[in-house]
């Protein structure tokens, strides 16, 4: 390969992604591509990404490119008490954004209000105002709200991490943090073309699902498990429609998370709306993230139902009855999130009525309430519930 080869890729590799604003995956600008030269078109991609010209986020095996908008100087706040960590989150970052530091949160907060900064990064323990307490006046603060916040934190994501969500962050990292990690997230959130970056939303879409999921099924050997938020809406009738999108974005970053750690060719993850999130992989490669996932949802929950007043009241720890009230746990109502191995018969089944509806040119493409009926909880019978202590198997009929 000469240079002037090398050089033709790389335009048509930025060309391609500049064309599509809200994102294209590797698998697809391959494609698009033709590319024969699998070392060529790494390094492309890599010289692009350390010069920020492009972004990526990974979710499971999907990584996902976006075109960025180089040259805009965006103004990035740190509120991290913690020295070390405060100057390798500004290291992190890269150059191109104006930064300011802060090393408690008193002084974070008057950064805020003076600087207007387009994201901060965020510590909660920290002398002065916490974390929280600093996102939850940028949130409700008109001025100040379409600022990006990602926490950063190693403090008990349990309560933090929903609360944090529940208040109007935009993303949860925990620490320790890989730089790279956070280098990209931020980019993509202040620098990405087109619609802002939103980490649920920009889940694989319907046609992307569509793909992943004919992938997988051609290749053989799968498994599709459905993850669903049992009871949403009495939740949404209760606590409104703003506590529900925090439950919904709070199993997304749980899910993301977990299969941030998940090293498979199959995987990948996508939601299909209405609190139902799917995840695929090879056979018996999706039990474990499931099972941790259900775990670490069950062990937030408290702080999903806890309420203003309580929070205000508490003053140590709160235990399960503190937040339901004797007799609540078992309310038959409450938020749960279950999750279900889509039997491969069902799947084959849903999947051949409808393709048989379709014209051959749409064959292997599915709309997104076609998705729902092949992959949602309506065509599922087999019910895995985990908690942290145990896992219980019920079955059910599925919902007509």
């Amino acid at each position: 390969m000469d240079e002037h080869d090398a050089l033709s890729t790389g335009a048509r590799l930025l060309q391609l992604i500049e064309e599509n604003a809200d994102g294209i995956t590797r698998k697809e600008l391959a494609a698009k591509l033709g590319a024969e030269d699998k070392d060529e078109f790494e390094a492309g991609l890599r010289a692009m990404l350390e010069t920020g010209i492009i972004g990526e986020k990974r979710v499971g095996n999907m990584a996902t490119l976006y075109p960025l908008d180089k040259d805009a100087v965006r103004k990035v706040l740190i509120v991290e008490d913690d020295a070390n960590i405060n100057r390798l989150m500004k290291a992190s970052l890269g150059s191109g954004y104006d930064v300011r530091q802060a090393f408690d949160g008193t002084e974070g907060m008057r950064l805020v209000r003076e600087f207007r900064p387009d994201l901060i990064l965020l510590d909660l323990m920290m002398p002065g105002i916490n974390g929280l307490e600093i996102c939850q006046a940028v949130k409700a603060d008109p001025e100040l709200r379409n600022a990006v916040v990602i926490i950063v934190s190693a403090a008990d994501e349990r309560r933090n991490r929903f609360q944090g969500l529940k208040y109007g962050a935009d993303y949860y990292v925990k620490k320790p943090f890989e730089p790279k990690v956070l280098r990209s997230l931020t980019n993509i959130f202040l620098r990405k073309r087109g619609r802002k970056f939103d980490p649920l939303t920009d889940l694989p879409d319907a046609a992307r699902l569509s793909r992943e999921v004919e992938h997988v099924i051609a290749d053989g050997d799968f498994e599709i498990s459905n993850l669903h938020l049992l009871h949403l809406g009495d939740f949404t009738s209760s606590y409104g429609k703003e506590s529900a999108a925090g439950a919904i974005r709070l199993v997304s970053q749980i899910l993301q998370d977990k299969v941030g750690e998940w090293d498979s060719r199959k995987g990948f993850v996508g939601y299909i709306g209405e609190g139902e999130f799917v995840v695929g992989g090879g056979k018996n490669e999706t039990d474990m993230i499931v099972t941790e996932a259900i775990a670490e949802f069950e062990r937030v929950l408290p702080f999903i139902y806890q309420t203003k007043a309580q929070r205000a009241a508490q003053a140590g720890p709160l235990e399960l009855e503190d937040i339901f009230g004797e007799g609540k746990l078992a309310d038959p109502k409450r938020l749960k999130l279950l999750a279900s191995s889509i039997p491969a018969d069902k799947l084959m089944g849903k999947r051949e009525e409808i393709q048989e509806k379709k014209p051959k040119p749409d064959i292997g493409s599915y709309t997104l309430s076609e998705l729902q009926d092949m992959l949602g909880s309506s065509n599922i019978d087999l019910t895995v519930r985990a908690t942290p202590d145990n896992v219980s198997i019920n079955i059910s009929k599925p919902k007509k």
